[in-house]
This record gives structure tokens, sequence and C-alpha cells, in this order.
């Protein structure tokens, strides 16, 4: 009886973990892991896990972002530029003022602003938004370069704020507990806000949505900005640890955050997904890019794996679709 009882709460335990959306994502991380594990007794040690983790922080805590537009069926391809154009004014900041907090908050501003002109011309002007995020991974990137001079800007000084990107707490590195809280913030706001709700039913059905009273505009709009604001967080946690802004950086950057979050479950045709599943899913491709460095692969076939996880996930989830609808 003690052992049916035990198979029995084991049982109710996974049900439990499946209702969970994006815990899935964990069967592929343990794959892999133990895949890299024995191919080399370089790879699971403290340092190279600890390693792994810093290098997901800032793919995570754009993934993260770009799961709120996602989820509304939409897209953000100019998350990359957003990063570079944040890092740079954080950097001009600093070096003018000395003041990083005042650096902070002009990223942050950046990101704002930035989110707020693609949302408000995707859910009012109804362009495509493919097209408008696509128009600003340009223009950014061209006012990027205009006012670096193609130059790359280096912060002088400001010890405290290099903690933010080198730093360690209790033996983890600092933008590891970024990342995290700002994936838990997400969590709660998508699984415990109406506007998260929102969120999920304008990507569910924007028709639907707007006749059971939800504000569309304002919901895309909303998501449009939480993606630019995280991604101006990801670029301070990226100036922090290089101590240095270039204005080419980020670029492809946007790719790796929809990778995240496609791994991670997220639907590409919105209405279905979560941030836990894109955090775990930025935790795959970090560990596919350094496991494959650490074997000795070339670093053109880490492109090559993540296009096929990506295809992979995208297949899987029309499949599914499919099939449910059938039914």
């Amino acid at each position: 009886m003690k052992v049916l009882n035990k198979g029995s709460n084991i049982n109710k335990l996974y049900r439990s973990m499946s209702r969970i959306h994006g815990v899935s994502a964990l069967l592929p991380l343990a794959i892999v892991v133990i895949f890299f594990t024995l191919m080399s007794e370089n790879f699971f040690n403290s340092y190279n896990v600890m390693n792994i983790l810093r290098q997901a922080s800032v793919y995570a805590i754009m993934a993260t972002g770009m799961t709120f537009v996602i989820l509304t069926g939409g897209i953000d391809l100019g998350q990359g530029s957003v990063l570079a154009l944040s890092a740079v004014v954080c950097a001009m900041v600093i070096n003018a003022t000395g003041n990083m907090w005042l650096a902070i908050a002009a990223a942050i501003a950046v990101g704002i602003t930035v989110g707020l002109i693609n949302g408000i011309m995707i859910a009012y002007v109804k362009l495509p938004a493919f097209i408008m995020t696509l128009g600003s991974l340009y223009m950014i990137r061209g006012v990027t370069l205009y006012i670096t001079n193609s130059t790359q800007v280096n912060v002088k000084g400001a010890q405290a704020f290099k903690f933010i990107g080198q730093g360690f707490l209790f033996g983890i590195p600092f933008p590891v507990y970024i990342f995290v809280i700002i994936g838990l913030l997400a969590i709660f706001f998508l699984s415990f806000t109406a506007t998260g709700r929102h969120i999920f039913a304008v990507g569910s059905s924007e028709v639907s949505a707007r006749l059971s009273g939800v504000k569309v505009e304002k919901t895309l709009v909303t998501a449009y900005v939480l993606s630019s604001v995280c991604v101006a967080l990801a670029g301070i946690v990226y100036l922090a640890r290089l101590t240095a802004a270039q204005p080419t950086a980020g670029e492809g950057y946007e790719l790796e955050s929809i990778a995240a979050a496609v791994v991670g479950g997220t639907s590409l045709a919105g209405g279905e997904g979560g941030v836990l599943g894109t955090l775990i899913g930025a935790v795959i491709i970090a560990v596919i890019r350094n496991g494959l460095v650490i074997i000795g692969v070339g670093s053109y076939f880490t492109k090559i794996v993540v296009g096929l996880i990506i295809v992979l996930a995208v297949t899987l989830d029309v499949v599914r679709r499919r099939m449910a609808a059938s039914k």
C-alpha cells in the first residue's frame, strides 16, 4: 500500500508540474546538459555553470520582453538596436555626470520611448508589427551610429556600476539575480494582473478580446513598452559587463530572444506561452553555445543548431495546434 501511495503522489506531482506552462522545457535542458557533460569533463563544474548563467542573462532579459509581444501575436525585430542605443546612452550619461542612477534612468527612458512609438504605430496606425519593428531596427541603429560617430563608448570609472555586470553575490554572478527577479516580476504580471490576462486574450483572438471589453490598443502598447524596457535593462547589464558600448552591439540578438521564447514553449501564433519557459529556453541556448565551444565545434555550427531548434520548436507547435483543432 505504501508503494502504491508513493506512486500516486508522484503522479499527482507530475500532473501538477505539467500544468505550469514552461516546465516541459526542463526536459530538453536536462538532455543537452547530460550530453555535454558526457562529451567533456570540463563542462559540468561550478565555474562553467556560473559562466553559462551569466552568458544567458542578457538573452533571458531580452526574451522576457519578447514574450510579452509574442503573446499578443506580434514580434519585435528591433530589440538588438534598442540594446545598442540604451547601452550607448547609459555610457554617455555616466561619463558626463558620473551618476549611474541617472544613466540607468536614461537607458530605461530610451526603452520606454521606443516601445511607445512602436506600440502606437502598431496599435493605432495598424502597421504590421513585422514592418514597424523592422523599420525601427534600421532607424535606431542609424541613430546609434550617428550619435557615436560609429565609435565605441568606454565607461570611465563607475566601479559600482560595473558590479551590475561583473560582480558576484554569494558566489553567483549578479546578472543572474537580475534576470531571475525580472522573470519573477514578469510571471507575476502575466498571471495576476488584468493587463497580463488581457495580453493573452489579445493574442488568442483580438476580435473576441475587444468584444469582451479588453482595450486592445492599450494592451498592445503596453506589451511593446515592456519589451523595450526589458531590452534597455539588458543593455545596462551588457554595458556593465563589458564596460564599453559599441554602436553595432546587439546585432542578431533579437533572433536569440525569439529562439529562447519559442524553445520555452511560447507560440508564435500568440495567446499561449509564458516567461518561465522563456527563461529556461534562454539557458538552453546558452548551454548549447557554451557546450559546442568546449567540445571544439566551430561557432558557425552553433548558428545551425540554434536555427534547427527554432524550426523544430515551431513545427511541433504547428502540429500540436492542428491536432487540437481536428479533435
